[in-house]
């Protein structure tokens, strides 16, 4: 419906224009009905309006100073139709040259009114036509200058261009939303199918960022053959939701994109940078975990073709120092190796067959310490370490985080130091559960590793850490929602959730229903 404001001094004036045609069968809404100028201005200036009726002759300020001023200062990019019972010439040119689309004369006839109408419709579908190709315009040449500063090979001028949108904001990250191929489901889809689902994924990204939509980037092709959207992020240009931090929004932000579509997505958050000139860290840290989660167990990736793979002496070199636990080397052959990865000299190919190999000799030197570790479990270890540690670190410190961590890991694995600690973890989530439990913080308190503490919580208890641990609250929101009166928004913050909407959908996932649904049934 287009929006229509009404101004005339004399209110049977207003009443008549109101109910003159059936302004919504023709695709009108009538938005407003104001007595003189200025309270017409205080509307412009807080909603949208299409179309503008007004008298010329009113007190204090006239239809034409109206007209005049909001085309002046831009406040609004209605259509203005003029009124007046004097039929005189010069209010005709003078509403002309301030663009007025029509003028009429009063008393107006349902037959003048209909033809402004319809003319207002076709210049609104003309206007809101160039708009929406200006925009996909906008975003086109948007994209292309933001690809080549992701891909870290831009000109001064492709910088220059961005920050007209950007302005001085600063801390960036890339967020690449991409269908989850490892999903059974997806494995039967083909190339065709897989590439109206990004589409669709594309389209409605962009309803989640009104008036940036420009920020939202489809196929930016930093993986080849992959099925994504690339989204530049900044906490100053998004902000963040009262009461939350802007991990927690970010977050929120995965699971609302995750939610606009009914296929299954995987949004991987990048590292933060300060200047937009740096985001090629932020996506390279995106490919890290992209490779690290796409590892393939099959027989291929058991073989070590010296003559194949990404520099096999430097992963050599690395794995040394991660079986040694040599903290210092590890940084330094870590470095080494994704300057290696992402220096143009090598193809993805490539690439994923030197993380396949590393990959696997890790799993191998956990296999040594213990045989019936779980392959897949440690592969979900390191997994969970670059997907935790990549909205901290860049590319590079992520992957020397990961591998210091699992240098640990391989540790305790020897010395067996896990035992006995489990009784503590649980007894301190089931005392603490309110509090922001993490295995990392669990790991430090208790000394063991974070990594190897996961993976032997899920051998004993059968679940995760954090789905036990989502456990225990929601058995604690039970209480209070059979024995208090305490709102939900309440019982969500006293059992340890922040964010409102993930206590429910929780609360849903755990107990078949929502809380409020819960406690009616219950009284």
């Amino acid at each position: 419906m287009l929006k229509v404001l009404l101004v005339d001094d004399e209110p049977f004036i207003l009443e008549g224009l109101s109910v003159i045609i059936d302004w919504r069968k023709e695709g009108f809404e009538i938005a407003g009905k104001v007595s003189n100028a200025l309270d017409a201005l205080k509307v412009l200036q807080t909603e949208e309006i299409d179309l503008v009726i007004s008298d010329i002759r009113m007190p204090e300020m006239t239809g034409l100073e109206l007209v005049e001023k909001v085309y002046r200062e831009k406040l609004s990019s209605a259509y203005f139709v003029m009124l007046s019972g004097y039929n005189d010439f010069r209010y005709v040119r003078t509403a002309l040259q301030n663009e007025c689309l029509d003028y009429m004369l009063k008393p107006i006839s349902k037959e003048d009114l209909l033809k402004v109408l319809d003319r207002v419709r076709k210049f609104h579908a003309i206007s809101s036509k160039k708009r929406m190709d200006d925009s996909i315009m906008e975003r086109e040449v948007f994209a292309k200058n933001m690809i080549r500063i992701c891909r870290g090979k831009y000109r001064a001028d492709n910088v220059e261009y961005v920050r007209r949108y950007l302005g001085d904001a600063h801390g960036f990250r890339y967020i690449s939303a991409a269908l989850d191929e490892k999903d059974e489901a997806l494995k039967r889809v083909g190339g065709g199918k897989k590439r109206q689902y990004q589409k669709e994924l594309y389209e409605r990204c962009l309803t989640l960022f009104p008036g940036k939509e420009y920020l939202c980037m489809l196929d930016p092709s930093l993986r080849e053959q992959s099925y994504d959207v690339g989204i530049i992020y900044s906490e100053e240009m998004f902000g963040t939701e009262e009461g939350m931090s802007g991990q927690e929004y970010l977050e929120k932000l995965r699971d609302r994109i995750k939610a606009v579509v009914d296929f299954p997505v995987l949004v991987i958050v990048g590292s933060r940078v300060e200047r937009i000139e740096d985001i090629s860290d932020s996506c390279k840290a995106t490919l890290l975990a992209y490779s690290i989660r796409n590892f393939d167990m099959g027989e291929s990736s058991q073989e070590h073709p010296e003559d194949k793979a990404v520099n096999k002496q430097m992963i050599d070199s690395l794995l040394k120092a991660v079986k040694t636990n040599d903290k210092e080397s590890i940084v330094e052959e870590s470095k080494r190796l994704l300057n290696e990865m992402t220096s143009g000299r090598s193809d993805e190919r490539m690439i994923h067959m030197g993380i396949n190999y590393l990959m696997f000799e890790l799993l191998h030197m956990a296999a040594e310490q213990d045989e019936s570790i779980n392959q897949r479990e440690v592969i979900q270890i390191l997994n969970e370490s670059a997907l935790s540690h990549i909205d901290e670190d860049s590319g590079e410190e992520n992957l020397t985080r990961i591998l210091i961590e699992y240098a640990d890991y391989l540790t305790q694995l020897r010395a067996n130091q896990s035992r006995g600690v489990l009784s503590l973890v649980e007894q301190d989530m089931k005392e603490n559960y309110k509090e922001n439990l993490t295995l990392k913080d669990l790991g430090k308190k208790y000394y063991v590793n974070a990594a190897y503490l996961g993976q032997s919580f899920r051998k004993q208890y059968g679940e995760s850490f954090k789905d036990y641990l989502n456990r225990i609250r929601i058995e604690a929101a039970v209480e209070l929602l059979m024995y208090s009166d305490k709102k939900i928004y309440e019982i969500a913050e006293e059992v340890g959730y922040k964010d409102l909407d993930y206590f429910i959908n929780k609360f849903i996932a755990l107990k078949g229903c929502t809380p409020a649904k819960f406690r009616k049934q219950i009284k």
